[in-house]
Protein backbone atom coordinates (compact mmCIF):
# COMPACT_ATOMS: atom_id res chain seq x y z
CA UNK A 1 0.00 0.00 0.00
CA UNK A 2 2.92 2.33 0.93
CA UNK A 3 4.60 1.81 -2.64
CA UNK A 4 1.07 2.21 -4.48
CA UNK A 5 0.09 5.91 -2.73
CA UNK A 6 3.89 7.06 -3.45
CA UNK A 7 3.50 5.87 -6.77
CA UNK A 8 0.47 8.04 -7.13
CA UNK A 9 1.11 11.34 -4.83
CA UNK A 10 5.19 11.01 -5.52
CA UNK A 11 5.11 12.30 -9.44
CA UNK A 12 2.46 15.26 -8.34
CA UNK A 13 4.45 16.51 -5.12
CA UNK A 14 7.39 16.12 -7.04
CA UNK A 15 7.07 17.87 -10.29
CA UNK A 16 5.13 20.51 -8.17
CA UNK A 17 8.45 21.06 -6.43
CA UNK A 18 10.44 21.42 -9.56
CA UNK A 19 8.23 24.38 -10.52
CA UNK A 20 8.30 25.37 -7.09
CA UNK A 21 12.54 25.29 -6.85
CA UNK A 22 13.01 26.64 -10.39
CA UNK A 23 11.16 29.70 -8.89
CA UNK A 24 13.42 30.14 -5.95
CA UNK A 25 16.20 29.42 -7.80
CA UNK A 26 15.88 32.77 -9.29
CA UNK A 27 15.14 31.28 -12.99
CA UNK A 28 12.49 32.78 -15.31
CA UNK A 29 8.66 31.10 -15.43
CA UNK A 30 6.18 32.98 -17.62
CA UNK A 31 3.42 32.21 -14.97
CA UNK A 32 0.89 34.33 -17.58
CA UNK A 33 1.55 32.47 -20.95
CA UNK A 34 2.14 28.99 -19.20
CA UNK A 35 -1.47 29.58 -17.59
CA UNK A 36 -3.07 30.98 -21.38
CA UNK A 37 -1.51 27.58 -22.72
CA UNK A 38 -3.29 25.57 -20.51
CA UNK A 39 -6.38 27.38 -20.22
CA UNK A 40 -7.19 28.33 -23.81
CA UNK A 41 -5.50 25.15 -25.53
CA UNK A 42 -4.15 22.41 -23.81
CA UNK A 43 -7.17 21.93 -21.47
CA UNK A 44 -9.50 21.74 -24.15
CA UNK A 45 -7.48 19.58 -25.67
CA UNK A 46 -7.43 16.85 -23.32
CA UNK A 47 -10.95 17.46 -22.01
CA UNK A 48 -11.50 16.61 -25.57
CA UNK A 49 -9.04 13.75 -26.08
CA UNK A 50 -10.10 12.37 -22.98
CA UNK A 51 -14.05 12.45 -23.51
CA UNK A 52 -14.08 11.64 -26.95
CA UNK A 53 -12.40 8.29 -26.74
CA UNK A 54 -12.34 7.18 -23.15
CA UNK A 55 -15.26 3.81 -22.61
CA UNK A 56 -16.72 5.68 -19.52
CA UNK A 57 -20.75 5.37 -19.13
CA UNK A 58 -22.34 8.73 -19.71
CA UNK A 59 -25.05 8.05 -16.20
CA UNK A 60 -21.08 7.88 -14.97
CA UNK A 61 -20.27 11.70 -15.77
CA UNK A 62 -23.53 12.70 -14.87
CA UNK A 63 -23.53 11.46 -11.93
CA UNK A 64 -19.82 12.96 -10.95
CA UNK A 65 -21.14 16.37 -12.34
CA UNK A 66 -24.25 16.40 -10.80
CA UNK A 67 -22.40 15.76 -7.12
CA UNK A 68 -19.46 18.56 -8.09
CA UNK A 69 -22.83 21.27 -8.56
CA UNK A 70 -24.05 19.83 -5.33
CA UNK A 71 -20.94 20.17 -3.31
CA UNK A 72 -20.21 23.38 -4.20
CA UNK A 73 -23.53 24.70 -3.45
CA UNK A 74 -23.05 22.96 0.09
CA UNK A 75 -19.81 24.40 0.05
CA UNK A 76 -20.98 28.19 -0.27
CA UNK A 77 -23.83 27.36 1.92
CA UNK A 78 -22.23 25.96 4.81
CA UNK A 79 -18.70 28.30 4.26
CA UNK A 80 -21.32 31.43 4.15
CA UNK A 81 -23.13 30.18 7.84
CA UNK A 82 -19.86 29.42 9.38
CA UNK A 83 -17.98 33.10 8.33
CA UNK A 84 -21.36 34.70 9.30
CA UNK A 85 -21.24 33.05 12.54
CA UNK A 86 -17.37 34.24 13.25
CA UNK A 87 -17.78 37.51 11.75
CA UNK A 88 -15.86 37.09 9.27
CA UNK A 89 -15.88 39.03 5.78
CA UNK A 90 -17.58 36.23 3.33
CA UNK A 91 -16.19 38.03 0.05
CA UNK A 92 -12.56 38.02 1.33
CA UNK A 93 -12.83 34.21 1.80
CA UNK A 94 -15.73 32.03 0.70
CA UNK A 95 -14.45 31.50 -2.76
CA UNK A 96 -11.51 30.33 -0.81
CA UNK A 97 -13.67 27.48 1.22
CA UNK A 98 -15.69 26.39 -1.94
CA UNK A 99 -13.40 26.25 -5.03
CA UNK A 100 -10.26 23.57 -4.36
CA UNK A 101 -7.40 22.62 -6.88
CA UNK A 102 -9.52 19.68 -8.76
CA UNK A 103 -7.21 20.81 -12.07
CA UNK A 104 -3.64 21.17 -11.01
CA UNK A 105 -3.53 18.36 -8.05
CA UNK A 106 -6.63 16.81 -8.42
CA UNK A 107 -6.76 15.59 -12.37
CA UNK A 108 -3.09 14.24 -11.39
CA UNK A 109 -4.18 12.53 -8.46
CA UNK A 110 -7.17 11.20 -9.93
CA UNK A 111 -5.59 9.78 -12.92
CA UNK A 112 -2.59 7.85 -11.06
CA UNK A 113 -5.35 6.67 -8.52
CA UNK A 114 -7.59 5.11 -11.28
CA UNK A 115 -6.19 5.75 -14.65
CA UNK A 116 -7.73 6.85 -17.40
CA UNK A 117 -11.30 6.54 -16.33
CA UNK A 118 -10.26 8.70 -12.95
CA UNK A 119 -9.10 11.35 -14.97
CA UNK A 120 -11.93 11.70 -17.13
CA UNK A 121 -14.37 11.73 -13.97
CA UNK A 122 -12.34 13.75 -12.37
CA UNK A 123 -12.20 16.19 -15.30
CA UNK A 124 -15.74 16.14 -14.67
CA UNK A 125 -15.84 17.75 -11.08
CA UNK A 126 -13.33 19.95 -12.53
CA UNK A 127 -15.21 21.23 -15.45
CA UNK A 128 -17.59 22.27 -12.60
CA UNK A 129 -15.34 24.22 -10.69
CA UNK A 130 -13.99 25.79 -14.06
CA UNK A 131 -17.43 27.32 -14.95
CA UNK A 132 -18.08 28.06 -11.08
CA UNK A 133 -14.61 29.92 -10.14
CA UNK A 134 -15.11 32.84 -13.20
CA UNK A 135 -18.74 33.56 -12.50
CA UNK A 136 -19.73 32.74 -8.95
CA UNK A 137 -15.93 33.31 -7.58
CA UNK A 138 -15.76 36.26 -9.59
CA UNK A 139 -19.60 37.62 -8.32
CA UNK A 140 -18.56 37.18 -4.43
CA UNK A 141 -14.81 39.02 -4.69
CA UNK A 142 -16.47 41.73 -6.44
CA UNK A 143 -20.03 41.95 -6.02
CA UNK A 144 -20.61 41.64 -9.62
CA UNK A 145 -22.21 38.81 -11.67
CA UNK A 146 -19.94 38.10 -15.07
CA UNK A 147 -21.42 34.82 -17.25
CA UNK A 148 -19.20 36.72 -19.58
CA UNK A 149 -16.28 35.31 -17.79
CA UNK A 150 -18.06 31.85 -18.20
CA UNK A 151 -18.26 32.42 -22.56
CA UNK A 152 -14.89 33.05 -23.01
CA UNK A 153 -13.64 29.82 -21.41
CA UNK A 154 -12.53 27.60 -23.92
CA UNK A 155 -12.80 24.51 -22.23
CA UNK A 156 -16.71 24.50 -22.32
CA UNK A 157 -16.60 23.96 -25.88
CA UNK A 158 -15.10 21.11 -25.69
CA UNK A 159 -17.61 19.33 -23.77
CA UNK A 160 -19.97 19.14 -26.24
CA UNK A 161 -17.90 18.56 -28.94
CA UNK A 162 -16.16 15.57 -27.47
CA UNK A 163 -19.80 14.77 -26.24
CA UNK A 164 -21.43 14.66 -30.07
CA UNK A 165 -18.59 12.37 -31.48
CA UNK A 166 -18.71 9.81 -28.15
CA UNK A 167 -22.18 9.45 -27.73
CA UNK A 168 -23.42 10.38 -31.36
CA UNK A 169 -21.54 7.56 -33.04
CA UNK A 170 -19.33 9.27 -35.03
CA UNK A 171 -15.85 8.49 -35.22
CA UNK A 172 -13.37 10.96 -34.48
CA UNK A 173 -10.72 11.68 -36.87
CA UNK A 174 -7.84 10.18 -37.12
CA UNK A 175 -5.96 14.15 -37.06
CA UNK A 176 -7.86 15.51 -35.10
CA UNK A 177 -7.88 12.88 -32.22
CA UNK A 178 -3.63 12.33 -32.71
CA UNK A 179 -3.56 16.10 -32.43
CA UNK A 180 -5.58 16.70 -29.26
CA UNK A 181 -3.83 14.12 -27.69
CA UNK A 182 -0.89 15.41 -28.31
CA UNK A 183 -1.40 18.92 -27.51
CA UNK A 184 -3.52 17.97 -24.21
CA UNK A 185 -0.28 15.69 -22.97
CA UNK A 186 1.16 19.02 -21.77
CA UNK A 187 -1.10 20.15 -20.02
CA UNK A 188 -1.28 18.13 -16.42
CA UNK A 189 3.02 18.49 -16.00
CA UNK A 190 2.62 22.03 -17.07
CA UNK A 191 -0.10 22.46 -14.87
CA UNK A 192 1.91 21.06 -11.66
CA UNK A 193 5.24 23.33 -12.74
CA UNK A 194 2.41 26.20 -12.83
CA UNK A 195 1.54 24.71 -8.86
CA UNK A 196 4.72 24.86 -8.23
CA UNK A 197 5.85 28.36 -8.95
CA UNK A 198 2.45 30.35 -8.00
CA UNK A 199 3.07 29.11 -4.40
CA UNK A 200 6.63 30.53 -4.72
CA UNK A 201 5.14 33.18 -4.91
CA UNK A 202 2.43 32.85 -2.13
CA UNK A 203 3.92 35.39 0.81
CA UNK A 204 2.15 36.39 3.58
CA UNK A 205 -0.90 35.90 5.25
CA UNK A 206 -2.22 36.13 9.33
CA UNK A 207 -1.30 32.77 10.49
CA UNK A 208 -4.08 31.89 12.73
CA UNK A 209 -6.09 33.08 10.74
CA UNK A 210 -5.43 31.45 7.54
CA UNK A 211 -4.42 27.99 9.25
CA UNK A 212 -7.95 27.79 10.72
CA UNK A 213 -9.63 28.66 7.41
CA UNK A 214 -7.59 26.33 5.71
CA UNK A 215 -8.34 23.79 8.12
CA UNK A 216 -11.66 24.28 7.18
CA UNK A 217 -11.46 24.10 3.74
CA UNK A 218 -9.92 20.52 3.88
CA UNK A 219 -12.38 19.31 6.88
CA UNK A 220 -15.80 20.27 4.67
CA UNK A 221 -14.81 19.06 1.41
CA UNK A 222 -14.00 15.67 3.27
CA UNK A 223 -17.87 16.06 4.98
CA UNK A 224 -19.55 17.29 2.35
CA UNK A 225 -18.01 15.38 -0.17
CA UNK A 226 -19.18 11.79 1.73
CA UNK A 227 -22.54 12.83 2.50
CA UNK A 228 -23.07 13.68 -1.37
CA UNK A 229 -21.40 10.50 -1.98
CA UNK A 230 -23.90 8.63 0.45
CA UNK A 231 -26.58 10.64 -0.80
CA UNK A 232 -26.24 9.87 -4.36
CA UNK A 233 -25.45 6.07 -3.46
CA UNK A 234 -22.16 6.68 -5.47
CA UNK A 235 -19.47 3.29 -5.19
CA UNK A 236 -16.32 2.74 -7.10
CA UNK A 237 -14.24 4.91 -8.76
CA UNK A 238 -17.34 7.87 -9.22
CA UNK A 239 -16.92 7.86 -5.45
CA UNK A 240 -13.42 7.83 -5.06
CA UNK A 241 -12.72 10.60 -7.74
CA UNK A 242 -15.58 12.35 -5.65
CA UNK A 243 -13.89 11.72 -2.72
CA UNK A 244 -10.38 13.27 -3.96
CA UNK A 245 -11.71 16.05 -5.76
CA UNK A 246 -13.69 17.41 -3.03
CA UNK A 247 -10.48 16.71 -0.51
CA UNK A 248 -8.48 18.77 -2.74
CA UNK A 249 -6.79 22.26 -0.67
CA UNK A 250 -7.82 25.83 -1.65
CA UNK A 251 -7.36 27.11 -5.31
CA UNK A 252 -4.26 29.08 -6.36
CA UNK A 253 -6.99 31.07 -8.39
CA UNK A 254 -8.90 32.32 -5.19
CA UNK A 255 -4.99 34.04 -4.18
CA UNK A 256 -5.31 35.99 -7.61
CA UNK A 257 -8.80 37.04 -7.55
CA UNK A 258 -8.10 38.09 -4.03
CA UNK A 259 -5.08 40.53 -5.39
CA UNK A 260 -7.41 41.94 -8.03
CA UNK A 261 -10.62 42.91 -6.12
CA UNK A 262 -8.22 43.64 -2.63
CA UNK A 263 -10.49 40.95 -0.55
CA UNK A 264 -7.25 40.51 2.02
CA UNK A 265 -4.76 38.38 -0.72
CA UNK A 266 -2.25 37.82 2.44
CA UNK A 267 -4.65 35.84 4.23
CA UNK A 268 -5.82 34.17 0.79
CA UNK A 269 -2.17 33.16 0.27
CA UNK A 270 -2.01 31.55 3.77
CA UNK A 271 -5.31 29.61 3.03
CA UNK A 272 -3.60 28.19 -0.23
CA UNK A 273 -0.27 27.45 1.38
CA UNK A 274 -1.39 25.71 4.14
CA UNK A 275 -4.45 23.97 2.54
CA UNK A 276 -1.50 22.62 0.26
CA UNK A 277 0.51 21.50 2.85
CA UNK A 278 -2.35 19.75 4.83
CA UNK A 279 -3.15 17.74 1.87
CA UNK A 280 0.78 16.29 2.30
CA UNK A 281 -1.02 14.73 5.39
CA UNK A 282 -4.59 14.08 4.41
CA UNK A 283 -4.04 12.50 1.04
CA UNK A 284 -2.37 9.62 1.68
CA UNK A 285 -4.53 8.56 4.44
CA UNK A 286 -7.79 9.20 2.36
CA UNK A 287 -6.43 7.04 -0.81
CA UNK A 288 -5.65 4.50 1.96
CA UNK A 289 -9.27 4.34 2.77
CA UNK A 290 -10.78 4.63 -0.63
CA UNK A 291 -8.11 2.44 -3.26
CA UNK A 292 -9.15 -1.53 -3.65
Amino acid sequence: MIGELTGILAPVFLTAGVGYGWSKAGYNFDSEMVSRLVINIGMPCMVFATLSTLQVELGALGEIVSAAMLSICAYLILGSLILRGFKMPVTHYLPSLSFSNGGNMGLPICLFAFGEEGLALGTGFFLVNAVAQPTIGVWINSGKFSPVEMLRTPVIYAIPLAMIFRFGGYAVPEWLANTSQLVGGITIPLMLLLLGVSLSRIHGGTARRSGALAALRIAMGLGVGWGVASLFGLSGTVRGVLLLQAAMPAAVINYVFAVRYETDPETVAGIVMQSTLMSIIVLPLLLAAILP
